[in-house]
């Protein structure tokens, strides 16, 4: 079953990129012969995956679905391998319906996801997004959410008008110096940009710099990388293990991004979490603005492999997730529920049927 979600923001979010106001959370339920159900889903974000809502549910409807029809699930790794097999890209597709398959493997045995995926804690502390905006509101922003307890603070910046580096100072003299503060361009920069950048914030603090560049230039982030005064993130120039060894050969970041509507959910998203950790790379989950499935889904994974970061606050600011149980967030952690699976149902879903 398929059906799509409106889930509104508490606030506006934006970035270089985009501004979103409500998320269309894409939803799968698969029932297995044992009784046993599987919830997941994608939320599109065209300007990066190049996913549209009505395209995520024709891929799940017409590639996905079928490919599991009458699979015998006892092969766990095939059966997660036809969801990468049923057609190319669609990445966020294919994130919800491998979601929804781990979700029913962790149900099947009573077993809590992040169990499942070898996570050994009970939380997973995550930053909270300062959306782009003027230097004031953002200032404001950030107060706001380290007085809610979020100790880590990503800054959306590539405004585009040359402040970039006064709404960090900003945020860095109205926080105090024992909040941590990640930088995130969203590919609005330059080379040059970026290296007169990367010196400007050195003085406040910034621990690293995410995806400056363009995703299509992995050169110039290796040039960045070698020249760069902070570390170096990358985010949207990996999506596919070929992308992951360009990037290794050219030496183009210190911290990789996993996100799982690019990787095409959590045995893509593992599998390069895994490489990126042999390689010697710091590792990071994140999300899109996503609804409560996927994030919970992200969350469990960060915890699994201890990632360095985690930038997982899209489920904090939905105004409503139209879901009951799944993580929750208690000052800047999220809590694992200690249930099977990821210990979510749906709210509503007859209204979104498709």
């Amino acid at each position: 079953m398929v059906h799509v979600a409106r889930l509104p923001l508490v606030t506006p979010f934006r970035t270089s990129l985009r501004e979103v106001t409500a998320v269309d959370d894409v939803r799968v339920t698969l029932l297995a012969d044992s009784g046993h159900q599987g919830l997941g889903s994608a939320s599109p974000t065209a300007a990066i995956t190049g996913e549209t809502t009505a395209g995520i549910v024709a891929a799940i409807r017409e590639y996905l679905l079928p490919a599991l029809y009458g699979r015998d699930l006892d092969d766990r790794n095939a059966t997660y391998q036809a969801v990468q097999d049923a057609l190319q890209h669609n990445t966020s597709a294919k994130a919800a319906v491998d979601i929804a398959l781990h979700d029913l493997y962790a149900r099947f045995d009573d077993m809590p996801l992040v169990r499942q995926l070898g996570g050994k804690g009970t939380t997973v502390l995550t930053d909270a997004t300062v959306s782009l905006d003027t230097s004031e509101t953002m200032e404001r922003q950030a107060l706001s959410l380290v007085a809610q307890g979020f100790s880590q603070l990503k800054i959306k910046v590539g405004g585009r008008d040359g402040d970039d580096a006064v709404r960090v100072r900003r945020i860095r003299e109205a926080v105090g110096g024992s909040v941590r503060l990640w930088v995130d361009p969203n590919q609005a920069w330059s080379v040059r940009e970026t290296l007169d950048q990367a010196e400007a914030l050195g003085p406040y603090g910034v621990e690293f710099i995410e995806q400056p560049l363009p995703a299509s230039d992995m050169r110039g982030m290796a040039e960045v990388r070698s020249r760069s005064a902070l570390p170096i993130c990358a985010d949207e120039a990996v999506y596919e293990p070929l992308d992951l060894q360009r990037l290794l050969d050219l030496r183009a970041a210190d911290i990789l991004n996993v996100k799982l509507m690019k990787a095409g959910g959590l045995t893509r998203g593992a599998l390069l979490l895994a490489w990126a950790q042999a390689a010697g790379l710091h590792l990071m989950v994140g999300s899109m603005m996503e609804g409560p499935a996927s994030v919970s889904a992200a969350a469990a994974l960060a915890q699994a492999y201890q990632c360095h970061y985690v930038d997982l606050d899209a489920g904090y600011f939905l105004h409503e997730a139209k879901a009951q149980g799944g993580i929750r967030y208690e000052h800047g952690a999220i809590v694992f529920p200690d249930k099977p699976g990821l210990a979510l149902t749906w709210q509503g879903q007859e209204e979104g049927l498709v």
